[in-house]
């Protein structure tokens, strides 16, 4: 006897809901190196992670063989850069292995700075360029992708503020402040708006008290144009804590705190250059569109859901 609508009217509406809800449990992955850590090995240490940003659970990939790689950046291929602060070197970094070495063609202290900290962050545009900051200097610089080398863009000094890592969306630029000076006093635990062309900044606001206090940060968007930072809690009041994995609110600033992860990240790599048919101008963003990408626990589910409406086809039925 054929089965009535009502019952696979039922079994629709259910595996639209399934669809939507896996779509809602995936959340973004995101690459970043602990340049400070609690790990007795070595090779945990300043090793490249990716990052669970709902979870915070950690997958080691590799050993950067760097002692200070504390800025990442994906172009628009997909591949890895960074900033080793140690030697003043831009490097690529591999996904796979973890290892970093200099800028194609180049050599190390290929940045044409003085051998000095200057605890560097950096994000690529939409255009393909490279853009690094300098919280010690409070200063901008566009990096050379086929030299290494590092020009100043502006004045030194002239963001006017510490900060430590910027991330691009379309035709607009934003940064995360350092969030304790050396006494562990709080310093710029806030979220800027950066001007590329002008190397300044502009307060957005406070991070809020979600963010706890933290040293340096790493900030990034992902494909939907949301924005992530993860905060360097390493030795904050002696004691090794958790970093911490925000989403930032581009309007206010305000920081919700997401999950905890592995001591000492201070980078943050997402995805390539996102939203770049965006129009210019200061005009208000417009909210990222919900994109289904399936988790492996919603891909699972679907199998899962798939095989019991087939068994329940297939099902001998009673006459």
């Amino acid at each position: 006897m054929p089965r009535p609508w009502s019952v696979y009217k039922s079994m629709l509406v259910l595996v639209v809901s399934l669809t939507v809800s896996a779509s809602l449990w995936a959340e973004p992955v995101g690459y970043s190196v602990n340049s400070r850590g609690n790990f007795a090995e070595n090779n945990l240490v300043n090793a490249l992670w990716q990052i669970d940003l709902a979870t915070g659970a950690e997958t080691y990939i590799g050993w950067t063989s760097y002692l200070d790689l504390e800025a990442l950046a994906m172009d628009e291929e997909g591949k890895l850069w960074g900033a080793d602060d140690a030697t003043n070197t831009l490097v690529r970094v591999s996904a796979v292995t973890g290892l970093a070495v200099p800028a194609p063609g180049t050599t190390q202290f290929n940045m044409g700075l003085s051998q000095q900290p200057l605890d560097f962050g950096m994000a690529f545009d939409c255009e393909g360029d490279l853009w690094v900051v300098s919280d010690i200097k409070q200063s901008l610089y566009r990096a050379n992708l086929e030299t290494g080398k590092l020009t100043l863009v502006g004045s030194e000094g002239s963001l006017g503020a510490p900060i430590t890592d910027i991330a691009v969306r379309g035709q607009k630029a934003y940064g995360i402040g350092v969030g304790l000076d050396a006494n562990g006093n709080a310093l710029a635990p806030n979220l800027y708006r950066v001007d590329l062309d002008e190397a300044s900044a502009e307060l957005i606001g406070p991070l809020g008290s979600d963010a706890s206090p933290y040293n340096n940060a790493g900030l990034d968007f992902d494909e939907d144009g949301l924005l992530w930072a993860i905060t360097d809690r390493r030795a904050v009041g002696g004691q090794d804590l958790p970093s911490q994995i925000l989403r930032i609110d581009l309007d206010t600033g305000q920081a919700t705190r997401i999950a905890d992860t592995i001591v000492g990240l201070e980078s943050l790599a997402i995805a390539a250059p996102v939203a770049c048919d965006e129009p210019e101008g200061n005009g208000p963003l417009p909210e990222p569109a919900l994109v289904p990408v399936f988790s492996l626990p919603g891909v699972l589910l679907m199998l899962a859901l798939i095989a019991l409406l087939a068994w329940w086809q297939l099902k001998p039925r009673r006459s």
